[in-house]
């Protein structure tokens, strides 16, 4: 951002920002809730008929359904009202960065597992703990894990007492269906509608932390705006094609990010979601120092130590189109000080 404000041309790769617009639908809807606003507070679980939307959606019962601004926010009162100080969360590793920190700020002790891009990031069963966090499709790697194996995992875990905690938020962008699994899940119409400063998300869970979920929105945010909840609405009625649009959009970009790695020596999993590639090369040694000698070429991406520790990697977000994400590669491979060059 300061280089920016200098002038700089930056492209950025390094944050989850879909760099798509809203749906028409979306913004159509919310300027109608504005002109016809009232004041008053609304439910602390979410409007009634967008809760009604998601349990349709989720195949669920109304109760289950609860509202959030953002399923980051969902996910750290889940993480408060599940374990907390003394407990502990399973975390299959490489994660989202905001596991750890959110673990971190309720005194929770992160159990981390970790895994390796030769078996698609794949991590077996899950420790004992009170609670685990599953991100399928997975941040940063835009896998998807085995279905057979994580509904054998999230049983057996469930069954032994640990409340699993199913991230969901770009199943809506998985190349291939996936299979509802868990008691708990979180979904955001960040990234699968494209809507990331609207805030808004939704947690399914049993009745009764569904009740506890409201409470701790009760006496944090109080409730959701009115006009984002009725855009949520819109998005929901127009579902099938705003996600098939999408993925088509971030196949071609994953597909060419792709292609430009393999040949200059990246490894990687292929991905089978949007958004992200989580790369890696034997000539980063230290990705934080990669990142940064990087922004200095005009590119921004995350470092892989952010995951989890993974030093050697880094983490694309591939929200450009595919003439500017190669010419951003180009850039990677000249950072890497001669050791990134073309496969023949």
């Amino acid at each position: 951002m300061e280089l920016e404000r200098k002038g700089r041309r930056i492209v950025r790769l390094n944050v989850g920002d879909t760099n798509l617009p809203a749906p028409q639908c979306a913004l159509d809807a919310a300027r109608l809730s504005m002109a016809n606003a009232k004041s008053g507070y609304g439910p602390s679980a979410g409007l009634p008929q967008l809760r009604e939307a998601i349990a349709k959606r989720e195949g669920c019962d109304y109760e289950n359904v609860v509202v959030g601004p953002g399923s980051k926010h969902l996910l750290f009162a889940l993480v408060s009202l599940l374990a907390g100080k003394g407990k502990s969360v399973a975390l299959p590793l490489p994660s989202w960065p905001a596991y750890g920190l959110i673990c971190c700020q309720t005194q929770s002790k992160a159990k981390e597992m970790r895994t390796a891009p030769g078996n698609n990031w794949e991590f077996g069963s899950l420790p004992s703990a009170d609670a685990a966090i599953i991100c399928n499709p997975l941040n940063p790697t835009s896998t998807i894990y085995d279905g057979g194996a994580l509904r054998k995992a999230v049983e057996e875990a469930e069954g032994n007492g640990t409340h699993v905690i199913m991230d969901e938020a770009y199943r809506g962008l998985a190349f291939e269906p996936i299979g509802k699994l868990g008691k708990i899940r979180l979904r955001s119409f960040s990234k699968e509608f494209c809507l990331e400063s609207w805030r808004l998300g939704y947690a399914i869970a049993p009745a009764e932390i569904a009740r506890k979920l409201e409470r701790f929105n009760r006496i944090t945010c109080t409730c959701m705006p009115q006009f984002v909840q009725e855009a949520g609405i819109a998005c929901l009625e127009n579902e099938k094609e705003i996600l098939a649009a999408n993925r088509r959009i971030w196949k071609a970009r994953a597909d060419s990010a792709c292609k430009a790695l393999a040949a200059h020596g990246f490894e990687f999993a292929k991905p089978q979601s949007g958004i992200y590639v989580f790369a890696g090369h034997e000539g980063i040694t230290d990705s934080e120092k990669y990142a940064l000698s990087l922004l200095e070429k005009g590119v921004a991406v995350a470092p892989g130590s952010d995951f989890g520790g993974y030093d050697k990697f880094v983490r694309i977000c591939a929200n450009q189109p595919p003439a500017i994400l190669e010419e951003a590669i180009g850039k990677m491979v000249k950072a890497l000080d001669g050791k990134g060059k073309r496969k023949r």
